[in-house]
């Protein structure tokens, strides 16, 4: 069995739960952000890769991705989602795992490095009338993704990113938009601490590709 479109949301949205490390998929993230996601969990965590032997092939976790909801939508009877598929046949035309799909499972661990070195060079902080202007602009952008942290980084850097946050918010250092604000998806940068960070610190840390993959109404782009 497989999903008759990939492009087509089962209820609830694309679903996929790794009980080893208790990470899932973001909700409502279409299914090629779901194996970037995937992906990038993967290579953030090595050792249970060995462990486990889970794989780094994009297809093969596309594969994967697809067999999870195939078995929730049968599970549910949601029988119209799923079809019988050939054995051996090619993925769907809108499966096919491009460039664009493997940078983005990459960019995590250059939005971390990006928030660290920051921190290493002292966390200079640009005036708060500009991280509230940016602020709102990254509330409007379509890459400003909710959810777990995790989603995004290795455990331990999720936490090392949430004492940041609790840190600076003690030292009442944020934005009025910050309820608001979580990871950007083209530069995976936790948005609450990057809107704060010099321009300078924000462009020399990021690739081309990653900077072509912002929004257009992107301050970083603008600035």
């Amino acid at each position: 069995m497989r999903l008759k479109d990939r492009n087509r949301f089962p209820p609830g949205g694309f679903r996929y739960y790794c009980p080893q490390t208790n990470f899932s998929i973001q909700p409502w993230v279409s299914f090629d952000v779901g194996v970037a996601q995937i992906l990038a969990h993967r290579q953030a965590n090595p050792h249970q890769c060995a462990v486990n032997g889970w794989s780094l092939d994009p297809a093969v976790v596309a594969s994967e991705l697809e067999a999870f909801n195939v078995d929730v939508c049968r599970g549910m009877n949601w029988n119209d989602y799923i079809t019988d598929g050939e054995p051996g046949g090619s993925p769907p035309k809108a499966l096919s795992l491009s460039s664009q799909l493997r940078q983005s499972v990459r960019v995590a661990a250059g939005g971390l490095k990006a928030i660290a070195e920051w921190q290493i060079d002292g966390g200079n902080l640009v005036p708060q009338e500009l991280a509230e202007k940016r602020a709102d602009t990254c509330v409007s952008c379509p890459k400003n993704v909710m959810g777990d942290l995790t989603s995004w980084f290795t455990v331990p850097a999720a936490e090392l990113i949430k004492k940041q946050l609790e840190a600076r918010h003690q030292a009442k250092i944020f934005t009025t938009k910050d309820p608001l604000l979580g990871v950007c998806q083209a530069c995976a940068c936790p948005l609450p601490l990057k809107v704060h960070a010099p321009i300078e610190i924000v462009r020399d840390k990021m690739r081309p590709e990653d900077k072509a993959a912002l929004w257009e109404k992107c301050w970083i782009a603008l600035e």
